[in-house]
């Protein structure tokens, strides 16, 4: 969950102020049906979403694009409860003429603009951008240099498979990595390879926390320990734990929605 911290800076940028230009046309939110197993957000051609079993605070990541784990603890029901959404936005607007590669496609900057304002209006969220020095890892080369593979067809669409234990990638660049790092380690990760280009990449690591044999949960320090390993090893990359100096979202207000 969101790491809490102390104050180091606050920026006075309020956020969740939509425009007419910004709004679906239609949109539905409710509670999740409890039969409803997956947890996804499908985008379709025409601007139309699909979001089944996510909290608001996951709905603040995708709206703002922003790692879980920089986004304040709101109140308790923001990371508990889960919401369905369907929406779209009106025919003619940017958003509308995007046409995603596959549903698993992340939104368009125009689609996450109308999230932000639905929050706004349906969830009456408030929020606020600060600046907070947190611990953090710095993705850094190891000793003997990298070992990523330039991508084969630089030309060809970017594709990706995440398991249990395994980052399957094609055609990716370093930003993309950290981002599915981030959620593994539970915390922010600074870009400190210097490496600009796009890969192809089969990292695997042991997903079991070190004390799996007692029958403890993992955390996200063994979690660490395990992938910081395998980067290192297959990839020649390696984190460090250090600190600096993080924008994240705090959240003023929230409500829940009322019914449709």
């Amino acid at each position: 969950m969101p790491v809490r911290v102390r104050f180091a800076a606050t920026a006075l940028l309020l956020c969740g102020i939509g425009s007419a230009q910004d709004a679906f046309e239609v949109a539905s939110v409710k509670p999740s049906d409890p039969k409803e197993e997956y947890v996804q957000w499908l985008t379709y051609p025409g601007g139309r979403i699909v979001v089944a079993n996510y909290t608001l605070t996951m709905l603040i990541e995708e709206a703002y694009g922003m790692s879980l784990y920089r986004i304040g603890r709101g109140p308790r029901w923001a990371d508990e409860d889960v919401y369905s959404i369907t929406a779209k936005a009106p025919a003619g607007s940017a958003a509308a003429a995007f046409i995603p590669a596959t549903p698993n496609a992340a939104p368009p900057p125009e689609l996450r603009a109308m999230m932000q304002t639905l929050l706004a209006d349906r969830f009456g969220l408030k929020i606020h951008r600060e600046t907070r020095e947190l611990p953090v890892y710095a993705l850094v080369v190891a000793k003997g240099g990298p070992k990523l593979k330039p991508s084969r067809d630089p030309a060809a669409a970017p594709r990706s498979a995440i398991r249990n234990g395994e980052i399957e990638a094609h055609n990716r660049d370093v930003p993309w990595l950290i981002a599915v790092l981030e959620r593994h380690v539970e915390r922010t990760i600074l870009d400190r390879s210097g490496l600009t280009g796009t890969y192809d990449l089969d990292i695997k690591f042991d997903p079991r926390p070190l004390d799996a044999a007692a029958g403890v949960e993992a955390s996200a320090d063994s979690t660490w320990s395990w992938l910081n390993t395998a980067l290192q090893t297959q990839l020649g990359l390696k984190l460090e734990a250090t600190k600096g100096a993080v924008e994240v979202l705090v959240i003023d207000e929230a409500k829940k929605p009322s019914a449709n």
